[in-house]
């Protein structure tokens, strides 16, 4: 068993999200998260997880087909997935 000292945190992981979970939450990261370099709340590494987060889930998004829609098709995207969400459980609100 691995000690948190000894954790390899350069380690790929996967995991498993549903498409819209992925879209939603790409769009939120790009959209309200977009300008932290003005949050002072954050550290710079902090930040770079967030910047970093935001990448694989655009790049997921892309080979998926989901980049460069019009803006109501996108918002039609946005608004389906808005709905899914309310479908996943979430274990800080259960």
């Amino acid at each position: 068993m691995n000690t948190m000292e000894d954790a390899d945190v350069s380690k790929v992981v996967s995991i498993q999200i549903p498409l819209g979970h992925a879209l939603l939450a790409w769009e939120t990261l790009s959209n309200k998260f977009s300008d932290l370099q003005a949050n002072n709340l954050l550290s710079d590494e902090e930040r770079r997880s967030i910047w970093g987060l935001a990448d694989l889930l655009e790049n997921i998004l892309a080979q998926n087909g989901f980049d460069a829609r019009p803006q109501a098709e996108w918002q039609a995207l946005i608004n389906q997935s808005k709905a899914f969400i309310k479908t996943i459980p979430v274990e800080f609100l259960d």
